[in-house]
């Protein structure tokens, strides 16, 4: 019966409108939602909740179109209230498992390492954040997990890998270590690995202004570095103020061992940037780990362990005596 009333009131309040007026209410009330919350479903739903409550309650000694933003700014204050309430749930809920989580895999007493692995979970998608709980409420059985989550086994070995990579990437950079690749997540590896692959295709091609977005910072007009790669060997990394720089090892056409550095950043698209082009570095000195010179730079790693850098702390008067004796028994 109260339905029916509602219903008869509101036809009576659309005969006061033209359908025209009423269009362009409902628009005044959508653009103001769309504007303040930047989503087309929910400024639909306050557009068509504004519009009914308008037919239903609307007070002809009021101005509409104030009325209809008024009410507008009523339904989006609600919307944000909600949105707001869940988020500090989710918070909540999210630190609450991180130190569940925290607790079932720590086994060091180094709080330091403990909080810097704790705050490396804050880095994870939601849908990375609830693959890895999964996985340990599944006492870190992925056979268990596969009862759950309907992909081959395969599949989910490698993402449960790369989450936990991207996890002590985190954990690394946040013990304040810049200089190794243990800083490197796998996502920034395949960006690494994207580019590199392109700028051995481009650089055969002599094609570089083809890479224009990664190299849209810096100008090449005059660059004329003759770097020829064969193969990718590896990379190095360190990390200084959000700027990375590689160090990218390969072999030329004629199969020798070279270098190059380059510098860059990864921008809020998730896109790396250049800030210094690849420059070649005077040719490295490759050392057979099973020479008598390899044998003591072995010596040298055991008794200087890497400190916070991530780096040998060997000191480099020491690494320099045995190059030079590397390089007079070459000539």
């Amino acid at each position: 019966m109260c339905m029916e009333k509602s219903i008869d009131l509101m036809e009576k309040e659309m005969e006061k409108f033209s359908d025209k007026e009423l269009e362009n209410f409902q628009k005044v009330a959508f653009d103001y939602a769309l504007y303040k919350t930047g989503n087309l479903d929910i400024a639909r739903d306050i557009s068509s909740q504004t519009i009914s409550l308008f037919l239903l309650s609307f007070n002809q000694n009021s101005d509409p179109k104030k009325w209809i933003l008024n009410t507008s700014k009523i339904y989006c204050k609600k919307y944000f209230d909600t949105v707001g309430r869940e988020q500090r749930q989710t918070a909540k809920y999210r630190t609450e498992l991180i130190d569940i989580i925290s607790e079932q895999t720590s086994s060091e007493t180094n709080h330091q390492l403990n909080e810097a692995f704790k705050d490396s979970f804050n880095t994870l998608t939601n849908e990375e954040f609830y693959t890895i709980l999964t996985y340990f409420n599944c006492n870190q059985n992925l056979q268990n997990m596969l009862e759950i989550i309907e992909i081959s086994y395969d599949a989910l070995r490698k993402k449960i890998s790369r989450i936990k990579r991207k996890l002590k990437a985190e954990t690394y950079r946040r013990l304040g270590y810049f200089g190794t690749k243990r800083i490197v997540t796998p996502q920034l590896d395949n960006l690494i690995i994207k580019f590199l692959k392109r700028l051995k295709t481009n650089l055969e091609n002599d094609s570089l202004h083809k890479m224009y977005y990664y190299f849209s910072e810096v100008d090449l007009s005059n660059y004329q570095e003759k770097i020829h790669i064969k193969k990718i060997i590896d990379y190095d990394i360190e990390l200084n103020n959000s700027i990375y720089k590689a160090w990218v090892f390969y072999r030329n056409p004629e199969n020798e061992p070279e270098s190059f550095t380059l510098e860059f950043y990864v921008d809020n698209r998730n896109h790396l940037k250049i800030v210094t082009p690849p420059t070649k570095i005077e040719k490295p000195v490759v050392i057979d780990m099973s020479s008598l010179e390899g044998k003591k730079i072995k010596a040298l790693l055991a008794k200087y362990p890497e400190d916070k850098t991530g780096r040998p702390s060997i000191p480099p008067e020491e690494l320099e005596r045995i190059i030079k004796d590397f390089e007079n028994k070459s000539k």
